[in-house]
C-alpha cells in the first residue's frame, strides 16, 4: 500500500493499494443483502467481527453492530442484525491484504485487536439517489476507522470529507478503486456525498470500512 506506519495521535492518511485484487472480491459485493434499517433499497450491507492477524484470521461469534444515540443521531440505540461477511470473501488474498495493511498502519496487535469490517454497496439509479451516510458529518465511535473503496461504476459524487472540529474542512477526494482513508475517529468527523449515475442506468459504489479500538490491542 506504500503508507509508513502512523502513530496513535495522527489525523488522517490517503493511502492506495493494489488494484489488481479488486476482481477478487467483485462477485460479493453484487450479492450483499439489503440494509433493512433505512428507508430505501439503496445501500446493501453486510457485517463481521474478526481477530487475529491476515494469515490466522478468525471470524467471532456473531454479534449485533450498535452504536449510542451520542453517536449516530440516525441509528443510534438500534441493535442491527446483518448478515456475516461470505467465506469465500474472506479466504481471498486481497481482503487479507487489507486487513494486514490496517493492522500495518495503525501498528495494531494483530493477535489480540478486534476488527469491525462493514461491506457496503451504494446503489443509485435516474430516481434514486445513493446516500452513503445518511446520519451526516458524523464519528463512529471507535480508535480508528479505515475506508477501502473496491469499485465506482456509473456514478458521480460520493466526494469523502474530514472534518476537524466538525465544521472545519480539512480533506475532500472521490476515493477511487484503490484508493483508502485512515482516519482517527477520536479526532475527525467524516461523511460522504450522495452518489447518482453518471449516464442514465443503474450505478453502485462498493467499500469496506474498518473499525478498531486501540484499547483492544
Amino acid at each position: 500500500m506504500g503508507v509508513m506506519p502512523g502513530a496513535p495521535n495522527f489525523l488522517y492518511t490517503f493511502a492506495t493499494f493494489p488494484a489488481d485484487g479488486l476482481a477478487q472480491m467483485a462477485p460479493s459485493f453484487a450479492r450483499l443483502p439489503v440494509d433493512p434499517y433505512i428507508a430505501g433499497a439503496f445501500r446493501r450491507r453486510r457485517f463481521s467481527h474478526f481477530i487475529g492477524r491476515a494469515d490466522a484470521l478468525r471470524r467471532l461469534k456473531h454479534t449485533a453492530f450498535y452504536q449510542s444515540q451520542q453517536v449516530n443521531r440516525y441509528l443510534g440505540g438500534v441493535r442491527r442484525e446483518y448478515e456475516e461477511l461470505e467465506d469465500e470473501l474472506i479466504a481471498t488474498a486481497a481482503f487479507r491484504a487489507l486487513v494486514a495493511e490496517f493492522h500495518e498502519f495503525l501498528r495494531l496487535d494483530g493477535a489480540t485487536s478486534e476488527l469491525g469490517v462493514h461491506q457496503i454497496r451504494i446503489v443509485c439509479t435516474p430516481d434514486l439517489q445513493g446516500d452513503p451516510a445518511p446520519e451526516g458529518v458524523h464519528q463512529d465511535g471507535f480508535d480508528h476507522v479505515g475506508i477501502f473503496c473496491v469499485a465506482r461504476d456509473n456514478v458521480v459524487g460520493a466526494q469523502t470529507r474530514l472534518y476537524r472540529p466538525k465544521a472545519e474542512a480539512i480533506f475532500a477526494r472521490e476515493l477511487r478503486p484503490g484508493e483508502a482513508l485512515f482516519v482517527n475517529d477520536r479526532e475527525v468527523f467524516h461523511y460522504t456525498d450522495p452518489v447518482r449515475p453518471a449516464v442514465p442506468g443503474e450505478g453502485h459504489r462498493d467499500v469496506f470500512v474498518f473499525t478498531a479500538d486501540r484499547g483492544t490491542a
